[in-house]
């Protein structure tokens, strides 16, 4: 029954979009009855039933995570003639081509999260534009990870900050999402990257805590699965 279970929940996983899962995945993360003394069949059994809560939480974040609606907006503090006079008067002279001055990231409302809340990162960006080259396009990629396998993608998105203009400027930028209920509670790796002319410029580790409930103190009140 367990087996059938396993290979249910994993039949499960591959019918639906794989968002860089695979069997050899699943079997080497997931999987630890190999780890188990030979011919322990009850140690197996526990691992292989463990595997199989754990297919079942990573079906659903990837399901709820690319299911989530995420928001974006940006908005232009200063144009790049005034942050090329600021760059100026501390550098002397401008770089022939743009450069990122400036990458601060914050999240709000901060790092542990209540599923049904919603979550926000916000960028600071300051780029000066060239001597030679004023042209710069200015995009910031939001990504998400498993909280199990913090190497494994769920979702992301990459918008323009500064749109058709190209220009250089002091801008102000911010994704939103809202973590949906039922989903897994855990450490969920948050990054954003800043490209410029798409090239990576920066990047911004914004980890959020998602937990069941946070008390009016702000202390955590975690339930966990037994490994």
């Amino acid at each position: 029954m367990k087996k059938a279970l396993l290979i249910a929940l994993i039949s499960s996983l591959v019918a639906a979009p794989s968002y860089g899962f695979g069997l050899n995945d699943l079997k080497d993360n997931l999987d630890r009855s190999h780890k188990c003394k030979s011919g322990d069949q009850s140690c197996k059994n526990r691992e292989k039933l463990k595997a199989a809560a754990r297919v079942a939480a990573v079906s659903i974040a990837v399901k709820l995570i690319a299911d989530m609606v995420i928001d974006y907006r940006s908005k232009k503090v200063a144009d790049e003639e005034q942050v090329a006079t600021e760059y100026r008067t501390k550098n002397k002279t401008l770089q022939p081509d743009p450069v990122a001055e400036r990458y601060d990231t914050e999240t709000l409302p901060g790092k542990i999260i209540e599923p049904g809340n919603q979550v926000t990162v916000k960028s600071d960006i300051v780029v000066v534009p060239g001597s030679l080259r004023q042209e710069a396009l200015i995009e910031e990629r939001i990504t998400i990870f498993d909280n199990e396998d913090h190497t494994k993608p769920l979702r992301n998105l990459t918008k323009a900050v500064n749109g058709d203009s190209r220009r250089g400027g002091h801008y102000q930028n911010e994704f939103a999402f809202t973590p949906p209920e039922g989903l897994p509670q855990g450490v969920y790796p948050v990054k954003t990257e800043l490209i410029l002319n798409g090239v990576i410029a920066d990047t911004s580790d914004n980890d959020i805590q998602l937990v069941l409930h946070v008390d009016h103190l702000g202390a955590m009140q975690l339930l966990a699965l037994a490994d």
